[in-house]
């Protein structure tokens, strides 16, 4: 993966698991360790939400409308929203660091 490579993940369980870790350990010269689900520093995670909120306002009953749904409601999910949380980055991370460790707006 190149010297420059910075593995980032989560606590999240799955990515804990022993073979994780020692696939990271042997693969991985860098890690970033961040808290689950950080909206702080995993843009996906405001995604994620979009798409809950957009997804609630639908009245589903089944696994297959539900499947629809989101289907439908992700391909609505307008490309300049990922492209303006991407750009949020940098202010984001400095706002971290700002932070010292607490929460922040984000």
């Amino acid at each position: 993966m190149g010297n420059n490579f910075v593995f980032y993940q989560d606590s999240d369980p799955k990515h804990t698991a022993l073979n994780v870790h020692l696939w990271c350990l042997h693969n991985c010269q860098q890690n970033l360790k961040t808290p689950s689900q950080s909206p702080d520093l995993n843009p996906i995670e405001h995604i994620c939400r979009e798409l809950e909120v957009r997804v609630r306002k639908h009245d589903i009953k089944t696994k297959s409308k539900l499947k629809t749904v989101m289907m439908e409601e992700w391909m609505n999910i307008d490309a300049e929203i990922t492209k303006q949380l991407v750009k949020s980055i940098p202010k984001c991370l400095k706002a971290i660091v700002d932070a010292k460790g607490y929460p922040t707006k984000y």
